[in-house]
């Protein structure tokens, strides 16, 4: 059930109407429990076993960390995440792991699992889980009501692609009760008409109108359209994935819950480090907290906090796939992140001020995450080498590239819109919010009437959904 289809606009006003019928907040989270299953048993039933497994285990052992010796507790832990995340290797990279282990090893050829279905959502859901019982560990009260639990963990606004939750953020808010509000409409109502139109009016637009062709064949097209694609690729997968988000929040908060955000105008960043600041926040966060902290951060003298640094956005790209592409993504982000703070510590060093020094900052690390989304891309490192050759190559004559109008118009003012000031958008919500009721009917109906007539038509899936 895709977030931007007709049958969860059907869906999600259902929900909303049962769960604030009902009185108590028992059962109002009984609902969306009910809710959440149907919804994911709507994509495959069968990997709602997986989702089961998972939810099980970190359940059962955030119980049994509280009841074994200060000596029985790590060795545990790492039992438990082995049990949580068995499945997310099994299913994304062991695969991967086998196939280059075969090629390490002449002779030796290791059963793997067929390459292909991936459980829709298991590496959203896997981290959150494990986060929980980390979480667990480090001191934070077990959740006693199994019913809460699984809908913190299910929760349909976000099970498919995020945000990764930590457990107090929707935990807290499920012991509590939910009041809804006239501003609280307001605003969903608001977050998921952006969503629809940063979905089906930008990112579909892009990938149909641009994308798609030059990525499956870039050397029919010139060095200036391969670099204007990956510009599209590059707000496409904005407009997508924070479209997604924008769901997430707007449902969400029409079901009382305040869940947090997962960008901050990312391509605004000034440096890799600020990108990553800026996009897929929860995820980022996970990773400092779960990973970076633990290894020492920048903490420590010598080579430490640059290893740590890599090894923190080598797990973030290879998160996103079992890839070679993923791997070589992670490690250039990894470096960019590390030459920026060694840069930083020189003893001379100065930020550029003024406009011109801000600007030429923000324009080197744009350029850089553009021409870094050929890896994000490419099916393998032979295609991203195939996309690099059609992107230095055939420059002699600069003509337009061949795009229509419209997937002109929406691309320059994507970025137009991405780059203005957080406030200016602030401001426009909050006149919306003000708006009377009827009007803010209208204004969904004649935003549907737009997706009818300048969306592509069909209902892509969402670029996250294949993490």
């Amino acid at each position: 059930m895709l977030f931007s289809t007709f049958d969860y606009f059907i869906f999600l006003p259902l929900v909303a109407v049962g769960h604030w019928l009902l009185g108590g907040k028992q059962a109002r989270t009984a609902l969306l429990l009910v809710a959440s299953a149907i919804f994911y048993l709507a994509w495959n039933p069968v990997d709602s076993f997986i989702l089961l497994w998972v939810g099980a285990v970190g359940f059962a052992a955030s119980h049994l960390l509280g009841r074994l010796a200060p000596a029985a507790k790590v060795p545990t832990l790492w039992g438990v995440a082995a049990l949580m995340l068995g499945p997310l290797f099994f299913y994304k990279y062991a695969h991967f792991a086998g196939e280059n282990l075969a090629a390490l090893v002449p002779g030796f050829t290791p059963w793997v699992p067929p390459k292909g279905h991936l459980p829709i959502g298991i590496s959203f859901y896997s981290f959150q889980a494990l986060a929980y019982v980390l979480d667990v560990h480090r001191g934070q009260a077990p959740e006693k009501s199994p019913v809460r639990y699984a809908t913190f963990l299910c929760f349909f606004p976000h099970l498919v692609a995020g945000p990764i939750l930590r457990s107090h953020t929707l935990l807290d808010q499920l012991g509590a009760d939910r009041v809804l509000t006239r501003a609280d409409v307001g605003h969903a109502l608001w977050r998921l008409g952006v969503g629809l139109t940063k979905k089906l009016l930008v990112a579909d637009v892009l990938s149909q109108g641009v994308v798609e062709s030059v990525f499956i064949d870039p050397s029919a097209f010139t060095g200036l359209e391969v670099l204007t694609a990956l510009y599209a690729y590059t707000l496409q997968m904005y407009a997508d994935f924070s479209g997604y988000t924008d769901f997430a929040v707007g449902s969400s908060r029409l079901l009382g819950f305040q869940i947090p955000e997962n960008f901050d105008r990312p391509y605004q960043a000034t440096s890799v480090a600020d990108y990553w600041r800026r996009w897929h926040q929860t995820l980022s966060n996970w990773v400092r907290d779960y990973v970076y902290y633990p290894l020492g951060g920048s903490r420590g003298s010598g080579l430490a906090p640059y290893r740590n640094t890599l090894v923190t956005l080598v797990i973030l790209g290879v998160w996103h796939g079992a890839n070679w592409t993923f791997v070589v993504y992670g490690i250039l982000h990894g470096l960019a992140v590390s030459l920026n703070r060694w840069w930083k510590k020189r003893p001379n060093w100065r930020a550029p001020e003024g406009v011109f020094g801000i600007g030429w900052r923000w324009m080197l690390t744009l350029q850089f995450v553009v021409i870094a989304r050929i890896l994000f891309r490419a099916d393998d490192l032979d295609h991203a080498g195939q996309i690099a050759t059609a992107l230095l190559s055939r420059w002699e004559s600069i003509t337009l590239p061949r795009w229509s109008m419209h997937a002109w118009a929406v691309l320059l003012l994507g970025y137009a819109a991405h780059l203005t000031p957080r406030s200016w958008a602030l401001a426009v919500r909050d006149r919306f919010v003000a708006l009377p009721a009827p009007v803010w009917g209208a204004s969904l109906a004649a935003l549907g009437l737009l997706c009818v007539r300048y969306g592509v038509g069909d209902s892509l899936t969402f670029i996250y959904y294949a993490f």
